[in-house]
Parts: structure tokens; C-alpha cells; sequence
């Protein structure tokens, strides 16, 4: 529109990429989805330009069959999707944790062990209301960073007296390492809002790391079963992912299963990965390499030996179709 009165197209200029592709589409998870569900599950309806140029609303009244694709079954696939209406939610307060542990002397079995304690612990913790995002390595990749365990997670409506609580399992387990094998620290933090929460601890940007631009990576859903029946089973499992020192794997584990998640299998109109109904956490496991004589080895560990690993875990379930 040129009317002098109205802003240009150019005047909207997005923060970032957009959320209705591939994030939404494949699935899509956030520490909101304890409590709320997956991206796809909030989705009401959908306008979509199909391949001979219609342009049509997707919704469960009409182009029903449209309108289940795009709420899991993938990205770009089905028609380009240029707008959605999706449920919004009233902000609440939220209560987060910062968690980091880092081996003394190289002792990187103790911090596997402890690695093995906490993954134990996401079940609990999870169906307490937390969610969030960990990673941990025991010669990790990127530039400046030590050996060790970190995570972030939050939730939502809860005081911090009652989280203190629902960590008090897993600290006292891990209380047997630290200052001796493990250097272990714990941060509160208390927003009054979700957005607050997530602009200063989850929705942070990164700074691009120097380093190697190939990569392999592989990645597994877990269920509660699987985290909680054996733990030498588990133990193994971390020990396989983990690899040796020389080999810099790094995993990143997402807490965002359970809760909303899981009971969306009753959206008759949901096209996710039915592996999603059982999910507590991702797990993502990725070496890189320099040297392109390598890449081989790296792909086949990866593939068939960490990823063998995790999927001996759990070979019921599957891998996110986003982190695959």
C-alpha cells in the first residue's frame, strides 16, 4: 500500500526467522512444553498456499486432512504455510535453575557417574514441572570451554521453596562428589514472567564459536523407562556417547517431554512423531572434524556406535525429525 498513512512492508522487518516452518511443522519443543504441549499442538489453523497456487484455511472444519500435515508432519512439505493462529496463554511466574559441574584432577568417570545420577533424576524432576536445556562433554569441541555438565531449567507457577524440594533427591545424591571429585554449582533465580525468563536465561544468543564447519550428529527420545529401569544400562549408554578425550563429542540433552506432551496423543488432528507420547528427554550427540580423511570414522561412531548406544537405550522410540 503507498497511502502515506500506512507503514511499508519494509518497516516490518523480523527479530529473526520465523516460527510457522519448520519449527512449528516438524513438532517443535520449548521450555514451555511441560506445561502447554508441543508447537504443533497449539496450532488452531493455518493458511497455506497449495502447489497450484490456492490459497486455502486449514482447520479442523475444513482441509482437515492440510491441516493434520502440517501440525508435526514436517516443514515445507505440504504447501507454504504463510500465516497460523495459535492459543496464547496468560504469563506466570517462573522459577529457574542454573546447574554446572566440573571435574577436579580430570576425573571425567565421576563426572559420568554424576551424569548418570542426574539423567536418572529428569523423570522427577520433569513431572515436577521443569523443563529446559543441558549439555555436557568430557572435552568438549568449542573453544574455551571445560570438561563438565550444565544445564538450565525452569518452572512455571511454583515457589522456590517447593523447588528447593524437588531437587533434594538428586542434590543429596550428588552431595558424595562435590569438592572432592566434582566442583558442583547451584544458582536460583525467580522471574516474575515467563518472557523475563526467557530473554535473560533461555532465549539468549549465542556467539558463533571459531571452529571445524563438519559435523555428524545423531539424536534419540528417551522414555521415562529407559532412564529409570537400569542404571548400568544407563551408565553404559553415557559412557558410549561420551567416547574418549580425543574424540570431542559433545550431547546436548532437551527436557522437554512429559507433562503436555505426552497426552496429546489424544489430538486426533496431531501428525507428530507418536514417539513425542512417550518422551521425557532428546538427547543429541555430534563430533566434528578437521581433517576431511576423517569424516568417515566420525560418521560411522556416530551412527553406529553412540547412536547404536542410545538407541539400544530406548529401541522403541525414535529420533526428532528437526535434530536428526
Amino acid at each position: 500500500n503507498s497511502s502515506p498513512n500506512k507503514k511499508q512492508s519494509s518497516d516490518f522487518v523480523p527479530k529473526t526467522v520465523g516460527c510457522i516452518g519448520g519449527y512449528t511443522q516438524g513438532g517443535g519443543h520449548s521450555p514451555a512444553s511441560h506445561d502447554y504441549g508441543l508447537a504443533a499442538d497449539q496450532v488452531l489453523e493455518a493458511q497455506v498456499v497449495l502447489a497450484n497456487g490456492d490459497i486455502v484455511t486449514a482447520n479442523p472444519c475444513q482441509f482437515s486432512d492440510l491441516y493434520y500435515a502440517i501440525r508435526g508432519g514436517g516443514g515445507g512439505t505440504y504447501g507454504v504455510v504463510t500465516s497460523m493462529a495459535v492459543k496464547v496463554y496468560p504469563s506466570k511466574p517462573v522459577v529457574a535453575q542454573s546447574l554446572e559441574i566440573t571435574p577436579l584432577a580430570n576425573d571425567t568417570d565421576s563426572l559420568l557417574d554424576a551424569i548418570t545420577d542426574i539423567y536418572q533424576q529428569y523423570p522427577n524432576i520433569m513431572d515436577a514441572g521443569f523443563s529446559g536445556y543441558g549439555s555436557w562433554s568430557i572435552n568438549s569441541p568449542m573453544m574455551n570451554q571445560t570438561p563438565g555438565y550444565m544445564h538450565v531449567v525452569a518452572a512455571m507457577n511454583k515457589s522456590l521453596v517447593q523447588s528447593l524440594e524437588v531437587f533434594d533427591t538428586l542434590f543429596q545424591t550428588l552431595q558424595k562428589y562435590n569438592g572432592t571429585l566434582l566442583r558442583i554449582s547451584v544458582i536460583w533465580y525467580e522471574f516474575p514472567t515467563y518472557g523475563a525468563y526467557f530473554h535473560s536465561l533461555s532465549g539468549i544468543s549465542q556467539p558463533v564459536r571459531a571452529g571445524s564447519p563438519n559435523s555428524a550428529m545423531t539424536s534419540q527420545m528417551f522414555s521415562k523407562a529407559a532412564l529409570t529401569t537400569s542404571r548400568p544400562s544407563l551408565r553404559n549408554m553415557i559412557g558410549v556417547t561420551a567416547g574418549n578425550s580425543e574424540e570431542c563429542a559433545l550431547a546436548n540433552v532437551e527436557l522437554v517431554g512429559g507433562g503436555k506432551v505426552l497426552t496429546g496423543a489424544s489430538d486426533k488432528y496431531s501428525s507428530v512423531n507418536p514417539a513425542w507420547r512417550s518422551t521425557y528427554i532428546v538427547s543429541v550427540v555430534a563430533r566434528s572434524w578437521v581433517n576431511y580423511s576423517s569424516a568417515q570414522t566420525v560418521e560411522h561412531d556416530i551412527t553406529h556406535i553412540k547412536g547404536a548406544a542410545m538407541r539400544a537405550l530406548d529401541p522403541f522410540l525414535g529420533s526428532y525429525m528437526n535434530e536428526a
